[in-house]
């Protein structure tokens, strides 16, 4: 290619809307070729040469470094021959700017410390207006989903950085209050609205959001302007900006009309034989702490059957002077830390709810580990069939319906049961909702 030619096709390349570049398909995205108009989408001075950058990882805006990992396992996870990538980039002004890198794999390959990458011949394009104008909508849309889904009632909506609440007008003929809150913070602690016994709640709450808790659901009693004591409930999600970072929150109070309405706890009791909750207080403890559960936690709900237990107790008395299902009780609290709920559900049946699992191991380990306890409890020389135990779990991430996770706990304890020795079943479905 003569001189004149080859100077046409770079001041063509140059005249392009976007920029080109060929890049390997390493972890940092090493340039091998740019034209001007990339250092100028960037804000690089070409003419600068020490300066330049010798890779895309070294452009991209620092908050979005995790994105861009991603983007490159998903890129190199592709079947086909494209490339795409979208970042952004910090400008000298201050302000960020979106850049778009398309483009198709080349035969053309790049060796890196002994290893070989593929190249990408790729056009890059500023898709600031296109993607500013993109979120705007989808954070209006997002908006506008949250109050939609929090019903119609006594909305709010808490500025972060203002430490401002304010309410819709309703606000102020219910409780004869000005709808709008500055320094709500201090003011929280002062309140006369709430009523004294649940202010801590609420204040501990708030403090859950305002540290990164995503949604929250609390029930409290509030005065009115007329002096009567009423029941809310409070549903509140947090409303994140372009770059994740929590920046208000929304929700509603909606009342509670009747006293009826408002769930009465049972008075606290133990079984008087093995010394766990009682089923109504165990499966009220477990409702509340399931429907309160945070969206990201996990926990598990076990649901224990000992069987043989009629036809052995009488053995077990007369021999070791025991009842068996005091000594099944004593295993499974020694299995559970103080914070789980253990309930006996019926004559030979344990509920056990365990909160905050760390892993779902953890659950395997736990269920695994009473099964042999039990299968080692009793084990006399003139009969090996013993008492056995059947367990089964159901996995629950964020906040459920008892009833329902009651049902797939059970559903995995028909399958335990197939089996005629201790063992254990779990139901995985609902951690994926």
């Amino acid at each position: 290619m003569s001189e004149n030619k080859a100077i046409d096709l770079e001041q063509m390349l140059n005249d392009l809307p976007g920029g080109l570049l060929k890049i390997a398909l390493d972890d940092e995205l090493t340039i091998i070729y740019a034209t001007d108009i990339f250092y100028e989408l960037i804000e690089i001075d070409q003419s600068k040469q020490g300066k330049l950058p010798k890779s895309i990882f070294n452009t991209v805006y620092s908050s979005d470094i995790i994105n861009y990992t991603q983007q490159i396992a998903a890129q190199r996870r592709r079947k086909d021959n494209q490339f795409m990538l979208l970042y952004r980039v910090l400008q000298k002004n201050g302000n960020l700017k979106w850049i778009m890198i398309n483009g198709n794999k080349t035969e053309e390959v790049y060796q890196k410390q002994n290893k070989t990458y593929p190249i990408y011949y790729c056009m890059v394009m500023d898709i600031s207006e296109h993607m500013y104008m993109y979120r705007k909508m989808e954070e209006e849309l997002d908006y506008h989903r949250t109050i939609l889904e929090l019903s119609k009632e006594l909305f709010f909506e808490y500025v972060i950085a203002t430490d401002t609440l304010s309410f819709s007008e309703i606000f102020r003929e219910v409780f004869g209050k000005d709808s709008q809150m500055k320094e709500f913070s201090k003011r929280l602690e002062k309140t006369k609205l709430i009523h004294p016994t649940d202010l801590p709640e609420v204040i501990k709450t708030y403090k859950s959001m305002m540290s990164g808790k995503k949604q929250a659901r609390i029930e409290l009693q509030m005065k009115t302007k007329d002096g009567n004591l009423a029941w809310y409930v409070c549903y509140a999600s947090i409303i994140f900006d372009d770059n994740k970072n929590p920046y208000k929150v929304v929700g509603k109070l909606a009342l509670i009309n009747t006293k009826n309405e408002k769930k009465v706890a049972p008075k606290l009791s133990l079984d008087s034989l093995t010394q766990v909750y009682t089923k109504d207080n165990a499966e009220f403890m477990i409702t509340e702490n399931m429907s309160n559960q945070d969206i990201e936690s996990i926990s598990a709900l076990f649901v224990c059957e000992v069987r043989n237990y009629k036809g052995w107790n009488e053995v077990v008395r007369i021999v070791d002077g025991e009842n068996v299902l005091v000594s099944v009780a004593n295993i499974i609290k020694k299995q559970f830390r103080s914070t789980d709920i253990i309930g006996r559900l019926g004559l030979s049946d344990f509920v056990i709810y365990m909160k905050d699992i760390s892993s779902e191991r953890n659950v395997y380990k736990k269920a695994e580990s009473i099964c042999k306890e039990i299968n080692n409890l009793f084990d006399y020389d003139f009969n090996k069939n013993g008492v056995s135990i059947s367990i089964g779990v159901a996995l629950v991430k964020g906040q459920a319906d008892y009833k329902e996770e009651l049902a797939n706990a059970k559903a995995a304890l028909v399958m335990a049961k197939k089996d005629s020795k201790s063992s254990f079943e779990i139901y995985y479905p609902s951690i994926n909702k």
